[in-house]
């Protein structure tokens, strides 16, 4: 039993044949020979440019190249054969965009990026930066409904406009970045460092004014600032030694 073939969207499969058309039109352009006769070539070349001749070779190429969705890429060419036709005679000629001319406008199978729906009506967000710059409308560019943000990787929301657990936001003016807490922090943090974890990781533990260190730091820091108290008393014992000399020279 032969595998069925994996399909696309309509939206996909309509670019998929506007692809394959635009590939077929580029490998079927005669380009000009050194020498000859140049008038000759010119009306020969001319003619096969926009001729039927050239029409039928670009179909025999059509959809061959197309790796998924193959059959749908097929059956599109055969439904919309006459809008083809009119962009290859016409609006070829006039510099339009095939996929907009086809796929948007005259079998309304996409939308322009950044709008969904069988209207074509913005994403969330808006359409010059949808899910507030931080993620991807689904659907956007498709007849398809609903639209939703896929937000980046450290945000959340409708919008993407907030921060994840284990995130903190970064403003900067009217815009923010969600930058990922500090190692040290378990779950989530206020802010950038260690001392901003509202909960210290496992193996890590919270010092005043330090923040979340681990273990091995803690004890350095402990031996340190032991062993700087014990210089700091013999500093003192010796200063104040000094000063008793100083009034009792006698002892």
């Amino acid at each position: 039993m032969p595998l069925k073939e994996e399909s696309v969207s309509p939206c996909n499969s309509c670019k998929n044949l506007a692809k394959s058309f635009l590939k077929a039109v580029d490998e079927t352009t005669r380009r000009s020979f050194e020498g000859g006769d140049a008038d000759w070539e010119r009306q020969k070349l001319g003619n096969y440019e926009n001729s039927e001749v050239r029409f039928i070779e670009i179909q025999e190429k059509l959809c061959n190249d197309v790796t998924t969705g193959k059959d749908q890429c097929y059956n599109l060419a055969e439904l919309y054969e006459e809008e083809l036709e009119d962009w290859f005679y016409e609006k070829r000629a006039q510099k339009q965009d095939l996929f907009q001319f086809l796929c948007i406008n005259q079998v309304k199978l996409c939308c322009p990026d950044n709008t969904y729906g069988p209207d074509c009506i913005p994403c969330p967000g808006g359409v010059k930066e949808p899910c507030g710059g931080h993620g991807k409308c689904k659907n956007g560019g498709t007849r398809q409904k609903p639209a939703t943000c896929i937000c980046d990787i450290g945000y959340t929301g409708k919008l993407c406009d907030k921060c994840k657990h284990g995130f903190y936001k970064d403003a900067n003016g009217t815009s923010f970045s969600c930058k990922k807490c500090d190692k040290a922090c378990k779950d989530h943090c206020r802010g950038p460092g260690p001392k901003n974890c509202e909960v210290c990781s496992d193996g890590y533990y919270f010092l005043q004014n330090e923040g979340c260190i681990i273990e091995d730091d803690s004890n350095n820091l402990t031996e340190g600032l032991s062993q700087g108290a014990e210089d700091l008393k013999i500093g003192l014992d010796n200063v104040i030694t000094a000063a008793t000399q100083a009034v009792h020279p006698e002892l």
